[in-house]
């Protein structure tokens, strides 16, 4: 939780306690083959969200630099930019320096101490529910509550950061919200904190999806021509465009003049117009959506401050959270009182 506090205090989006597997095993079971302790994603200047590993050991029996050799490999897996190693004992200087070489931090708490100091004046004052290690245990948990919601819990907790391909993360996501439209109640808080944290994780998606095409055409200049190739990219480029449009055409029995694509598709393309306005502001949405969420899970007990400094200082995350928000709930069939709800919190965030 002092990693979380960190990550967040300095505006980045984390997660927790994610098992990792390998995707392409042929075991029936997919085989854990390691976890990961924290996670953050930390927005850069080019609106991109840059992936950091965070572990906590005692080692007790095995030395600090081993940890370090084993984050490294992780991180080579994951496509991670940064590791950091928080260590209840105390280090030698050497493996600090070997691990640096190799982009990581290694430190003791002490030396934590001492790092958020220097590096994270609003470690102490943050006022988020993502710093509640009870909401966590409390979210993670919701499927012993709600058996029939397991599928997208597990998705949310590890599921998600098993894929790499971000166009693959989108479409899936929006799978998942629609599968599980039946089993959620908009009065219901914990339903809605699942929802509103499964849109943040399409939001993290959406993010790259954004930036892609941002840096292939800035503006693009028709809807018709976005929409046409947009169409092309989210599936994969023209190949395994047409794969999967012929067996789509296959299962639907809607002929050849029939195109797969999202759900509410003209939505979606407007969506993806309106964002590239100002596409990296897209980055600072994944934190204020996640913090939306996990207040809602101690909603009455207690009045966090995060979201609506979120908001106050980047306004645009704000709209655009109620944008994609909108299109999720549209696009996954959800009851009109979710968006209604999801809506009222966003715009609640504005009064500061």
């Amino acid at each position: 939780m002092k990693l979380i506090r960190y990550y967040v205090a300095n505006e980045w989006f984390p997660h927790m306690e994610a098992e990792i597997f390998f995707s392409e095993g042929i075991s029936v079971k997919r085989k854990v083959v390691t976890d990961l302790d924290t996670i953050a994603l930390i927005p850069t200047n080019f609106g991109e969200m840059s992936f950091m590993i965070g572990d906590c050991k005692t080692l007790r029996n095995q030395s600090p630099i081993s940890r370090s050799f084993w984050l490294s490999g992780l991180m080579g897996l994951l496509k991670a930019d940064k590791g950091l190693i928080l260590l209840t004992k105390e280090i030698e200087r050497d493996h600090k320096q070997l691990s640096s070489n190799m982009n990581i931090s290694l430190m003791s708490e002490n030396d934590f101490e001492l790092y958020v100091s220097k590096t994270c004046i609003n470690y102490k004052n943050v006022d988020s529910a993502l710093c509640n290690g009870e909401i966590w245990d409390n979210f993670f948990e919701l499927h012993k509550k709600y058996p029939s919601l397991n599928n997208a819990i597990k998705y949310v907790k590890d599921e998600f950061w098993n894929i790499n391909d971000s166009k693959l993360k989108l479409r899936k996501t929006l799978f998942i919200i629609r599968d599980i439209r039946r089993e959620l109640n908009p009065d219901n808080k914990e339903h809605l904190a699942l929802l509103l944290d499964l849109i943040a994780l399409f939001s993290i998606a959406l993010n790259r999806v954004v930036l892609d095409i941002f840096n292939q055409y800035l503006l693009p200049e028709t809807k018709e021509h976005l929409s046409r190739e947009l169409k092309i990219w989210i599936w994969g480029g023209m190949d395994q465009f047409n794969y999967w449009n012929k067996l789509y055409q296959l299962a639907s029995q809607k002929g050849n003049d029939s195109e797969i694509e999202l759900p509410e598709w003209d939505n979606f393309v407007q969506l993806i117009r309106q964002l590239l306005e100002e596409p990296y502001a897209t980055s600072h949405v994944p934190l204020l959506l996640r913090e939306l969420a996990f207040s809602s899970m101690d909603e009455g007990v207690i009045q966090y401050s995060l979201s609506n400094q979120l908001a106050k200082k980047y306004p645009q995350s704000a709209k655009f959270a109620f944008l994609i928000s909108s299109y999720v709930c549209k696009a996954a069939l959800l009851p009109k009182d979710f968006n209604s709800v999801i809506t009222k919190k966003i715009m609640d965030t504005q009064v500061y």
